[in-house]
């Protein structure tokens, strides 16, 4: 905002074109009174810019103030809009403000998913499919055993299970061979 400050006072312009270009159509929306930079609106005549602590204090006010109600971000900008303020980061400070604000955090409706379908997961024929899991670590139990690996045949909703010390690829495929393949 300095920049454009210094160009309404004195027409002072960056170097670079392109630059000078974007703050001289820039400028086209705002005016220097008294002053005072205040910028053109489409539904009131002149918005005042104010800087960053001018900008928390209204917004703390609409949010939080005497008459407020804890409204949304939207809200909060409108309001600051209709009061006749503005600054370049209306949406994101209301945003962030309401963010932190420990009663709205609280008292905010909890935003609920729309759980999808289940779908069952389906075995033409037993043997086909299985699942392996591996669960823990549990309470050392006798034998200083502290995983479980359970495996389970989709079709069937055959089960078996066994406690192991520790987990390694090689007590999988044995667990396999020996509760799976040998057996069946």
């Amino acid at each position: 905002m300095t920049e454009l400050v210094d160009y309404l006072k004195e027409v002072i312009l960056p170097e670079d074109k392109k630059e000078a270009r974007k703050l001289r159509i820039k400028a086209r929306q705002y005016e220097l009174m008294e002053g005072v930079l205040y910028k053109r609106s489409f539904l009131t005549p002149w918005l005042r810019c104010v800087g960053p602590l001018q900008a928390e204090y209204v917004m703390r006010e609409i949010h939080e103030g005497s008459c407020s109600m804890h409204a949304g971000p939207r809200y909060v900008v409108a309001k600051a809009i209709r009061l006749g303020y503005y600054w370049p980061t209306m949406h994101k400070d209301a945003r962030d403000m309401i963010r932190k604000c420990s009663d709205c955090q609280i008292h905010r409706p909890v935003t609920r998913h729309t759980q999808q379908p289940l779908t069952p997961i389906m075995a033409p024929w037993p043997f086909y499919k299985w699942g392996i899991d591996i669960a823990g670590p549990f309470p050392e139990g006798p034998g200083k055993v502290k995983f479980l690996i359970v495996a389970m045949d989709y079709f069937t909703k055959l089960i078996e299970a066994k406690a192991v010390t520790t987990i390694t690829g090689g007590q999988v495929k044995k667990f396999v061979w020996e509760n799976i393949v040998c057996r069946f």
